[in-house]
């Protein structure tokens, strides 16, 4: 007994009492203790000092920290002597650890004093060192008590007892006071960041630090202001850069492979929770061994035999206190594991979403028409998600195996060799699930390709939900895509039901047939009974066998969709970009003269590999400072390619592009985003009025402001869907001006304004006298009137340069094919002298402004630019609410119920899902869990039996009966995990997206004014993979662990009836964390749901825009957008999670107890003889169950909510107010109707939404049949509305309109838009086929088809593309131009058998020459038709019956042309003065 002269020895265990030896706790507690700390106390104040030191005030509790640090050092040097006095020896080894303790207490204190000016949190080590001094004290403690060692040495236990007291209070004052932060703290707001950053080490292993958020959403509503802030290295910013360095350097690698990027970004943080799931693992099968010791323990107790003395009660107490330690201690690594790859799969999420909205804004034509938008909204949404779900889960790969043979070498302890049978069927096992895993992946793949079809398709209905209503094509869509998602995706998704049926099926087998082939051999071959100390010891491990076993099948399908999912994110990450040398970006030129955008012997591609004709052939272009340079031609002659060549956007195959100074682009499309006209105006500059005032006025913006709800504040809508076109083009321009670039870069922007707005640009934007004079100005146009102003000109045909010169020159040579154009078809410049020299072009904004004005600078020296660029304005966070109030254009936020998922809507889904299916599965599963617990029972009869005869009786008949209930059950579960997949899932599924979907599409256009895009497809995407996949799963673990909970319960007081008094307390509490976490949990999830859809909403647009975002270099701008959204997102996702993990330590904390006071209780009834060891054997085993089916229970009723939120948003969508019934039975117009075209509007008004102003007033208005009617008037007097009012787009607030006699707002909306053609302003094509796209009915032959494209001039260009009417094309028509797009709408309007024809800007978009025989084409398939025409270009009207003209929603003149032009003082007249069409 060297080193302690105590009688006892070292043990550990002593000999005499159930305890540790004094040796052991006196010495080795304490010196370990000692050492440790002092081994790191170094470490500790090395990180300490690099922490910056701040002045804090102290407090009371500083002091009395200390004071209890000096009172425990006291009490240790008096335990040091009287220990001195005992042992008569310095060597004993207790007087050496006491020695080191006392010098740790020293390191203690300078460590808390050190850090109290320099760190936020008390130190981990010293408060873990505090903590452990507790424990450590209590077991001394009780053994000192156990021998009662006051009755000798009081000196020392008095001073053992005061300092351990001293202990517990310095524990409690370290963890519980920590200091008040520093004034330079409070100012810059650092204790209010994420609350995980001001939590000490025992709040972050409790979860105790989102007790206020807990509290806080248990008492009120939380909203988005409630929400912490994330930990700093959980933001996107952080984890995107960490991404992206691993990813560059595994892309420089022959293979790049993303789980390797990701690994070396991530996996730090992953191996941490490695060694967390490794202890818990651990700790769990303890459970077994400290089972076997109880009934050990037990038998002790039931033996028969005098000669063996049972423990002492104090025996089986410690082992029930070790089950409970066990038990927690196993939660509190569970959840650490949990909590840091939960952390670990948001941050690759986070990133990883990042990354892709990063490609996305460089990806190259290529790329783009081989991942359409809703593929990579999938690759968002889905990819990501399953990636996150396998970092979530897929440790259990390895976990599970490690688990198996954890679990193989006890039962080797307890069956010897017999336990080979096990491995042999287990080996079997994992065979099955490896071939159910290929069979998944191969229908995974499907899966994921059909989803992406879904998504794109379901995208494209959206875009273009205008034009299809006005087509009245709802069906048709509905049709084709019902046809996806009923015979494709939920085809296969029952396919893959089934395999998922077979994989669970297989996991429940397994258990039982290992232990019916372990018992049989063992029965067989040892000659020993099976009593209950192995049977339940077994049985436990089992059930512990179990999990991994039907996680295995689990986590390899889900390994499998991850797969797929990293290829697919992988070849997207991979995929070709934009060349980055495809312009030469040079600094602005200075002088006049000076080249400023120049392409030299260039050749263009539309994609790199070439599969198309080149878009541009072998061009030279210069556009000089100052210069307005112009570029026309026909149709699909390469206009807007020349200037996608300049911007980039075009893949370079020879030749050279060099741009100098700053771009400014508007596109042909106007690209507006959803947000105010003034922030789309400013586009992330800061505001400077003076400048802002003129550029409005310069764009003829002024009056629009004026009329618009909220002047320049009024939130335009996704698209600008709230404005006109000429509105969204001067919008665009104004955008362009306010920028101040060097170079201007315009596609066609005067198309779809007025003639006389058109008239006004030039002259105030464009023009010699214009506040762009003194730019270089490139615009492709179909414009006349510009032409004149032009200092350049080049003409294109089919890619090439036909002509180019100066306007001058080009005038006078009558043989140039420009002459003849402009000679034809525009006006001669006018009569005022033109300024030539460049020099002596005048800024017309210098007049009144002061020297030093930063908006407008006067020309410095010879030459210099009038506009100073504009300043970026600093990064405002976009938010969820809308702040300003009483704004009328408000868009309606996304609606989030509150409280509690309503039971309608649960009764909604079991409707959906088919009540009497849902009652089979219940009952399905009821009968399943009863025969797995009757196994279970004649288990525990069969080794009653065993132990009281000493021997195996019966083995076969006792076996039997056991693989009876096991295969039953087995079966049972095969059964209803296919009822619920193929008879509930999928029936509810299709049910559901068939109901949402067509009051989508039903819905009136106001829904689509005023709800953003990305918000409709987060419902169907996210919500509908919810429902689709999810919800199955949800449903099934908690009725499992429900039954699991009752049944454990039911067992555990049928042997203890005692237990059912600590049932009520328990129950009591878990129904309050369950409450208390259930109103937090939901509402975080909800926040989570609505601040997901800006994501996609914002992505969406970017891509729509991508070529606007990146010409104005904001990619940096829109970057930080993205990553403020996905943050936004985080800190709901965040704290949910975290929620999870608070609630799990204190219900499986409830668990350990029902474990402790169930042996606890076992332990008295076998004291009195009350109980048989298999009885004990059988509550234990389902107590170890009952501890993380609890915390299952409530975490699956969260997720049930969660899950039915999905349902909630979809069934929200499914009661959306719908249009007018597409048919009435009662009110159906003839077949033939309209006969003759007639159309009246009597005393007519309407607005767009309610809330908003009238747009039409008291509109009367009589049209003749076959009448040709021109509508005119300026920017937002109704035109358009006119027309929406004539298809019912808008419904009439008083009046009505009458076609033919007939009371239209009296007929369904199928019967009146089919009996109408239009070509609307906004041209739209779909992704799909030619002939798809002009007749998605397929009610015509491929001869009327042809018919029609000949008529509209798209015949040879069709014919020419492969496949001719079953050519593709592209998302959102992406492979033909505007002009073709506009063409491709009159070969619509051509096969539509109607009357009546409305002509809304039909062609804006194309050139005067191809207009010109449009026109005569209109005139002549349609002479026996109504027309109703709006217009910018007055020409194409003027050969009207008669004109309407409007203004501010009201008609102010309507007579025949000449009429109303031979009076000088009509609103007409001047219209036509303006554009140039009368002198």
């Amino acid at each position: 007994m060297a080193f302690c002269l105590d009688p006892e020895g070292w043990g550990p265990v002593s000999p005499v009492y159930y305890n540790f030896t004094p040796c052991f706790a006196d010495a080795i507690f304490p010196f370990l203790l000692g050492v440790g700390l002092l081994v790191l106390t170094p470490f500790e104040l090395r990180a300490l000092k690099n922490c910056t030191a701040v002045f804090s005030p102290t407090t009371p509790w500083f002091y009395i920290k200390f004071a209890l640090l000096a009172l425990i050092g006291l009490c240790q040097l008096v335990y040091l002597f009287s220990l001195s006095t005992i042992t008569r020896s310095l060597f004993d080894l207790r007087i050496i650890a006491t020695l080191a303790y006392i010098a740790s207490l020293g390191a203690a204190g300078y460590v808390q004093y050190v850090e109290y000016f320099r760190a936020r949190v008390p130190s981990g080590i010293v408060l873990f060192y505090w903590f452990l001094s507790v424990i450590t004290g209590f077991v001394r403690f009780y053994g000192q008590a156990q021998r009662k060692v006051w009755t000798q040495h009081e000196a020392l236990f008095t001073s053992f007892v005061l300092g351990l007291l001293a202990t517990i209070g310095e524990l409690f004052v370290c963890a519980y006071f920590p200091r008040p932060p520093s004034q330079y703290e409070s100012l810059n707001g650092e204790m209010d960041s994420s609350p995980e950053e001001s939590a000490n080490i025992f709040s972050r292993l409790t979860f105790t630090y989102l007790t206020k958020l807990m509290k806080l959403g248990y008492e009120n509503n939380l909203t988005e202001e409630d929400l912490p802030d994330l930990p700093p290295d959980s933001r996107t910013d952080k984890t995107r850069e960490d991404f992206d360095v691993a990813w560059q350097t595994e892309k420089k690698t022959a293979f790049p492979s993303l789980s390797r990027a990701l690994f070396r970004c991530f996996g730090v943080t992953y191996l941490i929770g490695v060694f967390f799931k490794l202890t818990g693992d651990v700790m769990a099968f303890m459970q077994p061994n400290l089972l076997r010791r109880l009934l050990v323990f037990v038998n002790s107790y039931n033996s028969d035999n005098d000669m063996d003395m049972p423990v002492p009660l104090s025996g089986g107490i410690v082992i029930a206190m070790g089950m409970f330690a066990c038990s927690f201690l196993q939660t509190m690594m569970q959840q650490q594991y949990m909590a840091r790859v939960f952390n670990t799969g948001m941050n690759i999420k986070s990133s990883l979403t990042s990354c892709i909205y990063r490609k996305s804004m460089f990806l190259s034509n290529d790329s783009r028409q081989s991942k359409s938008t809703g593929d990579i909204v999938n690759l968002m949404t889905v990819d990501v998600q399953r990636l996150q779900e396998l970092t979530q889960s897929g440790q259990a790969l390895w976990s599970g195996p490690f688990q198996i043979m954890l679990c193989l070498y006890n039962l080797h302890s307890l069956l010897g060799n017999s336990m080979w049978a096990g491995v042999c069927v287990t080996l079997c096992t994992i065979s099955l699930n490896a071939y159910i895993a290929r069979k998944q992946r191969a229908l995974q793949k499907v899966q994921m390709k059909v989803k992406d079809k879904r998504t794109r398709l379901t995208g494209e209905i959206l875009v273009s939900i205008k034009s299809i209503k006005l087509y009245g094509w709802e069906e048709s869509f509905i049709a084709r895509l019902n046809e996806i998602r009923n015979n494709q995706e939920l085809a296969n998704l029952r396919k893959k039901g089934v395999y998922s049926a077979i994989a669970n099926f297989i996991g429940s087998c397994a258990p039982f047939f290992v232990s019916c082939s372990t018992f049989a051999l063992f029965v067989w071959t040892s000659g020993k009974p099976l009593t209950t100390d192995i049977v339940f010891p077994a049985l436990t491990l089992f059930n512990l066998l179990s999990n991994p076993l039907t996680q295995i099948p689990q986590v390899i399908t889900q390994f499998v969709e991850a797969t797929v999912a990293a290829t697919r994110l992988r070849d997207f990450l991979v995929s070709s970009e934009l060349q980055s040398d495809a312009v030469t970006h040079l600094d602005a030129a200075t002088e006049p003269g000076q080249s400023a955008a120049t392409i030299t012997n260039g050749t263009f591609l539309w994609d790199e590999s070439g599969t198309h004709p080149p878009a541009l052939k072998n061009i030279s272009f210069d556009a000089k400072l100052g210069q307005l340079s112009c570029i026309v031609g026909r149709v699909g002659a390469g206009k807007s390619g020349l200037l996608q060549a300049l911007l980039g956007d075009l893949y370079r195959q020879s030749g050279k592009v060099t741009v100098r100074g700053h771009v400014a682009y508007c596109s042909q499309v106007p690209w507006i985003m959803n947000a105010t006209v003034k922030d789309n105006i400013l586009f992330g500059k800061r505001f400077q009025a003076d400048f802002y005032e003129k550029t409005v006025r310069a764009c003829a913006l002024t009056e629009d402001f004026a009329v618009l709800p909220d002047g320049d504040e009024t939130i335009v809508g996704e698209k600008g869907i709230s404005l006109s076109g000429g509105q969204k083009a001067r919008l665009a321009l104004a955008r362009a001006v306010y920028a101040r670039a060097d170079v201007y870069i315009l596609d066609d922007p005067l198309s779809a304004v007025d003639q006389h707005v058109g008239r006004h640009l030039i002259d105030n934007v464009l023009g010699p006298q214009g506040l762009l004079a003194t730019k270089t100005k490139i615009m492709a146009t179909n414009a006349i009137a510009v032409l004149a102003q032009a200092d350049r000109i080049t003409m294109l045909r089919d890619g090439g340069v036909v002509e180019t010169g100066l306007y001058a020159e080009v005038m006078t040579r009558t043989d140039s094919e420009i002459y003849k154009l402009i000679d034809e078809f525009g006006t001669q410049r006018e009569q005022e002298d033109v300024v030539e020299d460049v020099e002596e072009k005048s800024d017309p904004l210098a007049s009144n402004e002061d020297d030093d004005e930063e908006v407008v600078d006067y020309y410095d020296g010879k030459f210099g630019a009038p506009l100073r660029r504009a300043s970026t304005a600093s990064f405002k966070k976009p938010t969820l609410i809308d702040d300003v109030p009483n704004r009328r254009s408000k868009q309606v936020k996304e609606h989030s119920e509150k409280g509690q998922v309503k039971f309608g809507v649960y009764k909604e889904y079991i409707k959906a899902a088919n009540l009497s299916v849902v009652v089979i599965f219940i009952i399905l599963m009821l009968a399943s869990n009863s025969m797995s617990v009757g196994g279970n029972v004649w288990l525990k009869h069969w080794s009653d039996v065993n132990t009281q005869y000493g021997s195996n009786p019966d083995t076969g008949k006792y076996l039997g009966v056991y693989l009876f209930f096991g295969v039953t059950a087995a079966l049972l579960t095969l059964l209803y995990t296919l009822v619920l997949w193929i008879f509930c899932t999928i029936e509810a599924a299709r049910k559901l997206h068939d109901r949402m979907l067509r009051h989508v599409l039903r819905s009136p256009m106001s829904f689509f004014d005023t709800t953003p895009l990305g918000r409709v497809i987060n419902r169907f995407t996210a919500d509908v993979n919810r429902v689709d996949e999810v919800l199955a799963r949800v449903f099934t673990n908690f009725f499992t662990n429900t039954f699991k909970v009752l049944f454990s319960i039911f067992v555990i007081s049928s042997a203890n009836p005692a237990f059912i008094l600590l049932v009520v307390p328990i129950a009591f509490l878990y129904i309050f964390y369950q409450k208390f976490y259930l109103r937090t949990s939901r509402e975080l999830k909800r926040l989570e749901s609505v601040s997901r859809s800006p994501i996609y909403a914002h992505f969406q647009e970017s891509l729509n825009g991508v070529s606007t975002v990146r010409a104005y270099s904001q990619i940096r701008r829109f970057n930080r957008f993205n990553e403020y959204h996905i943050d936004f997102n985080n800190k709901a996702y965040y704290p949910s999670m975290i929620a999870r993990r608070w609630l799990a330590i204190r219900l499986e904390f409830l668990g350990s107890t029902i474990i402790f006071f169930a042996a606890l209780l076992s332990i008295v009834a076998i004291a009195s003889g009350r109980l048989s060891s298999g009885l004990v054997g059988l509550t234990m085993s389902y107590a170890f169950q009952i501890t993380q089916a609890l915390s299952a229970i409530v975490r699956m009723t969260v997720e049930v909510e969660i899950s039915t939120v999905s349902v909630e948003r979809i069934l929200e969508y499914c009661k959306l107010p719908c249009e007018a019934p597409e048919v009435i039975p009662d009110s159906r117009p003839p077949v033939d109707w309209p006969t003759e075209g007639s159309v009246e509007f009597h005393d007519y008004s309407t607005r767009y939404r309610a809330g908003l102003d009238l747009v039409l007033k008291g509109i009367n208005l009589r049209i003749k049949p076959r009448e040709k009617i021109g509508i005119v008037g300026r920017t937002g007097a109704g035109k358009s509305s006119l027309t929406l009012a004539l298809f019912r787009m808008i419904e009439p607030v008083g009046g009505y309109i009458s076609i033919d006699r007939v009371n239209t707002s009296k007929l369904g909306l199928r019967d009146l838009r089919q009996r109408l053609a239009i070509i609307p302003q906004d041209s739209q094509a779909f992704e799909g086929s030619v002939r798809e796209n002009l007749d998605p009915g397929s009610k015509f032959s491929d001869e009327e088809l042809w018919r029609a494209l000949e008529l509209s001039h798209l015949k040879n260009h069709i014919t020419n593309m492969d496949g001719g009417l079953y050519a593709r094309v592209n998302e959102g028509g992406a492979n033909f131009s505007v002009g073709q797009r506009q063409l491709m709408s009159l070969a619509r309007a051509l096969l539509a058998p109607s009357k009546i024809l409305v002509l809304d800007e039909a062609t804006a978009a194309v050139d005067v020459e191809t207009d010109q025989i449009i026109q005569e084409t209109i005139r002549k398939e349609f002479k026996d038709r109504t027309i109703l025409t709006i217009a910018h270009r007055l020409n194409t009207i003027i050969d009207s019956d008669r004109i309407v003209v409007l203004a501010a929603g009201k008609i102010v003149e309507f007579d025949a042309p000449k009429v109303l032009l031979s009076n000088k003082n009509s609103l007409f007249y001047a219209l036509c003065k303006q554009g140039g069409l009368v002198e």
